[in-house]
């Protein structure tokens, strides 16, 4: 068994370093050119540990046993998850660099494997497992949140350029570009700790669900809560694949979207942040991709900045075939695991 946990616990941060890979939080600092791209990835990488830690536990419930209304997820069903989702976010960072939603990546896997064992007619699914209303809930919040952030991040430009206008001279108009630098910096950290917590759980669910980390686990003289391993473990892998590999994925919303000036980043860094910190402490999977994409298209739809729909029908497109695609890639790595030689319970 302790292979089998320490086999879980490897692919969990494998999962997570792909999700880490396809992090593109820090890059309205990129493309307002307050962060180098190097700067970006290592301050992301140490703000999502964080985040990890000590805010994702709320959302790793909803995304695990909550939408599977507790049905038993056996050791080859949270394999299937894990690797399912793994290999979907490597395929879009790697090759197009596209920010896809992580979020909608577990649920469609989970929706797959849990969709293929009342199939099968596996003990403990029935047609009740999946829970409807919690995956109502979740689509829900994929609508809902990018239309809001468009809203915010709308309404907040607005009010910076109103304020702009007042601004007298070259020199009274850098000033306020770099008051509103350090605002963006504020904002993305907030932004990536939401994030750390939100995403972490898009890797971990899985494992929070098996009994073993539900206990409280003794690590020499220290009681550590059992969900706190996977959680750690999710945000180191989150940290290096945003270093590792998360470059691409940031320069194409830092430069390909729209282009963005310090106050026109921040404006949509505060919708992010805003929506991304109530989503998380209300424990609600929101995707930070659509929210901050959106965010991106209001900011140029207020200064009338041409945004680049080419690279936006791309990301729109890869969001509405990452759910059947990871609950396909789901199913097919459940039943490629079955014909193993051995059985991982």
């Amino acid at each position: 068994m302790e292979l089998l946990l320490i086999a879980l616990l490897l692919v969990g941060f494998i999962v997570a370093f792909a999700i880490g890979s396809n992090d593109e939080t820090m890059s309205p600092a990129v493309g307002a050119k307050v962060f180098t791209i190097r700067t970006a990835v290592i301050l992301g990488a140490i703000i999502n540990l964080i985040g990890a830690a000590f805010m994702g536990g709320g959302v790793s419930e909803k995304v695990g046993s909550d939408l599977v209304n507790d049905s038993p997820m056996s050791t080859t069903m949270v394999f299937a998850i894990l690797i399912a989702m793994a290999i979907w976010l490597l395929v879009a960072s790697a090759t197009k660099g596209l920010p896809i939603s992580t979020t909608q990546c577990i649920v469609g896997s989970v929706i797959g494997v849990g969709w293929y064992a009342v199939f099968v007619g596996m003990a403990g699914w029935d047609a009740q497992s999946l829970n409807t209303g919690v995956l109502t809930e979740i689509f829900f919040g994929w609508i809902i949140s990018p239309v809001i952030g468009f809203i915010i991040s709308a309404a907040v430009f607005s009010l910076v350029r109103r304020v702009q206008k007042r601004a007298t001279g070259l020199t009274g108009r850098e000033r306020q570009e770099q008051i509103a630098a350090y605002g963006l910096i504020v904002f993305l950290l907030v932004t990536a700790l939401s994030r750390g917590g939100n995403d972490v759980a898009n890797a971990v669910a899985p494992l929070v669900t098996l009994p073993v980390f539900q206990t409280t686990i003794f690590i020499g003289p220290f009681a550590v809560s059992g969900v706190m391993i996977p959680l750690l473990i999710g945000g180191v892998g989150m940290g290096l694949g945003l270093i590792v590999v998360g470059r691409k994925v940031i320069k194409t919303l830092a430069t390909e979207v729209v282009t963005l000036s310090p106050s026109s980043a921040l404006s949509a860094s505060v919708s992010v942040a805003l929506i991304m910190l109530v989503g998380t402490l209300l424990g609600l999977p929101l995707s930070g991709t659509h929210v901050l994409v959106a965010a991106l298209i209001a900011v140029g739809w207020v200064s009338s900045e041409p945004v680049k729909k080419k690279q936006i029908k791309n990301i729109l497109m890869s969001w509405v075939i990452t759910v059947p695609i990871s609950a396909v890639l789901g199913i097919a790595v459940f039943i490629g695991l079955g014909f193993l030689p051995f059985s991982l319970g």
